[in-house]
């Protein structure tokens, strides 16, 4: 009997266990904002209090005036699928000159007019691009260099949700985001506030979407 008992707590402590672990993996811890101070969190995030849902997919906050000009150049900082995904959505659009290109550096942005950054780190994508975490940063801050010395129009991006975030991603939009004159943002990668609070706190116009493929009704709006 008390062989029995011993192996249904040890049963138990296996599910408990194995439920907690699936429980932390569904949230990636976040530092790096440009404030410094917030972090990404389950406790932040269940006092975020969203602004879209299933039947309104998109909020815009702000206005930029004007629509944004082609010819395009699509890049990506942290060779996460996210570059790949806004690439579709600007064929979708068919009425703007785009190029695409992941590992772009500043000698692509001769006679672009608008630049679409897509910002989040994948370990796998680096990986696959046999990139370093280290020469992708240094990528990104040359290229941001290379950026405010053209004046061309900066869109951020950050599609990839909450699953997305991290240390890293929040380093790459740190570097994006004080030259942006526009944000896309899957809301669910915002439950810390980080990029409504950036957009609010300097008048830069920041467009909520519900779901991935809803920046294509975004970028509808914006080009």
């Amino acid at each position: 009997m008390k062989k029995l008992v011993v192996f249904m707590i040890l049963i138990s402590l296996l599910i408990t266990s194995a439920f907690s672990a699936t429980k932390s993996s569904t949230t990636t811890p976040s530092t790096g904002t440009v404030e410094g101070s917030a972090t990404y969190s389950a406790e932040t995030a269940a006092q975020y209090k969203y602004q879209t849902n299933d039947k309104n997919r998109m909020v815009t906050i702000g206005s930029n005036g004007e629509k944004f000009q082609g010819p395009v150049l699509v890049t990506s900082f942290g060779q996460s699928t996210d570059g790949s995904m806004i690439e579709q959505v600007m064929k979708r659009l068919k009425t703007v000159a785009y190029t695409y290109n992941p590992i772009a550096t500043g000698a692509d942005l001769a006679g672009i007019k608008t630049v679409v950054i897509a910002v989040g780190n994948s370990t796998k994508g680096l990986g696959a691009a046999g990139i370093s975490q280290e020469q992708e940063t240094q990528r990104a801050k040359e290229f941001m260099a290379a950026v405010k010395n053209a004046g061309v129009d900066v869109i951020c991006c950050h599609i990839g949700g909450a699953t997305r975030r991290g240390a890293l991603s929040d380093a790459f939009a740190d570097m994006v985001l004080p030259l942006s004159s526009f944000i896309v943002v899957k809301e669910d990668g915002n439950e810390d506030g980080k990029f409504t609070t950036f957009a609010t706190s300097n008048n830069v116009p920041i467009t909520l979407v519900y779901g991935s493929k809803d920046t294509v009704d975004a970028f509808k709006a914006i080009f």
